[in-house]
């Protein structure tokens, strides 16, 4: 039965199988996406995607690496691993990847929208938006917890009919979702965004959805992009499940990325509250594009802190591409580019 728009249906990722999941299927195609930058997870890249390769026969349809050279001009490690694990994988540069209302800025959000521009002008191989499903992966998270149902568990809903799958888990920090997260989805009460409280792991990278959903959402720039998307698709009434993956965890971060991170959930959500005119800022008041903090250190000194986190909310990528599809009569939209 197809599932109601505007909800979330918790569901178990061990529900979808790998018979089940051919079943499902037909002859959509799927499609995995890891995200890295550098050299950090050349090994654990190198064991997940030999991982998915040889034990998801006829479930995956390509495999890519969404990937950022500290060195633009050399290939590194953690493309040659990939590749070693499965030479059909497909390594796609941020570094070098040109999207028309882009520039060079850095960012997790920056780069997987350039990756989905890549799969839409050159890996669409003749099937509509619709037919592709992408599961996005962590490359960090550690390779005892990982296995074949972050794929068959996340692409499986979508393939029943949900538009977007988010993973949730059991881990033993999380502390941006715990404590940044989660009560600040609770303090503003809305008919759509009470849909957010009913996410078990809101900030997760796990995901999972089709082509046209993920075209037609707003990616952030940096840390905001989990947040930025969990609103759209709540305010956009699209049909959620929420897949608990089992037990996870990854490398942790220290104090100060993790409060970089906070601060860029807390601004990407007052912003977009904002623009969906749910909230109003008055008497001067904004949105701050930096996080500063004082704080007293071990020795006893005042030290302060001032960091810069402006995130570029892109539009929609549908946009872009429509754009380019009107100007060059659609050559590379329909699958058929290089």
């Amino acid at each position: 039965m197809r599932p109601d728009p505007g909800s979330i249906t918790p569901l178990q990722a061990h529900r979808y199988d790998k018979e089940r999941f051919l079943s499902l299927k037909g002859d959509r195609a799927v499609y995995a996406v890891f995200s890295t930058i550098g050299e950090r997870e050349a090994d654990l890249v190198n064991r997940k995607i030999a991982l998915l390769s040889g034990e998801l026969d006829g479930c995956l349809d390509g495999i890519f690496l969404s990937h950022r050279r500290r060195n633009p001009r050399h290939g590194d490690l953690t493309e040659s691993r990939a590749l070693e694990a499965w030479n059909g994988t497909v390594i796609l540069p941020a570094h070098d990847t040109k999207v028309p209302d882009m520039g060079d800025e850095r960012g997790k959000g920056a780069d997987m929208r350039r990756a989905l521009y890549r799969i839409n002008r050159h890996h669409r191989r003749g099937k509509s938006e619709d037919r592709i499903v992408i599961v996005f992966l962590d490359a960090d998270v550690v390779t005892e917890y990982f296995g074949t149902h972050f794929v068959l568990g996340l692409a499986g809903p979508v393939l029943e009919g949900y538009d977007f799958a988010k993973a949730g888990f059991h881990r033993a920090m999380g502390r941006v979702k715990k404590f940044v997260a989660q009560p600040l989805f609770s303090a503003i009460s809305h008919p759509k965004l009470d849909l957010l409280r009913e996410l078990s792991y809101p900030l997760s990278g796990e995901a999972a959805g089709t082509l046209a959903f993920f075209n037609g959402v707003n990616f952030w720039q940096m840390y905001g992009v989990e947040t930025g998307i969990d609103v759209d698709s709540c305010m956009g009434g699209c049909r959620i499940a929420d897949v608990n993956l089992g037990h996870y965890d990854h490398q942790h971060h220290d104090d100060p990325a993790i409060q970089a991170m906070a601060f860029g959930v807390i601004r990407t959500y007052l912003t977009r509250l904002m623009e969906h005119g749910i909230l109003e800022l008055k008497d001067g008041a904004r949105i701050s594009d930096l996080f500063a903090a004082t704080s007293i250190d071990r020795h006893g000194s005042r030290e302060r802190i001032e960091v810069p986190l402006d995130e570029i909310r892109y539009r929609p990528l549908r946009s872009v591409l429509e754009t380019e599809g009107k100007e060059e009569g659609d050559e590379d939209l329909d699958g058929t580019g290089g």
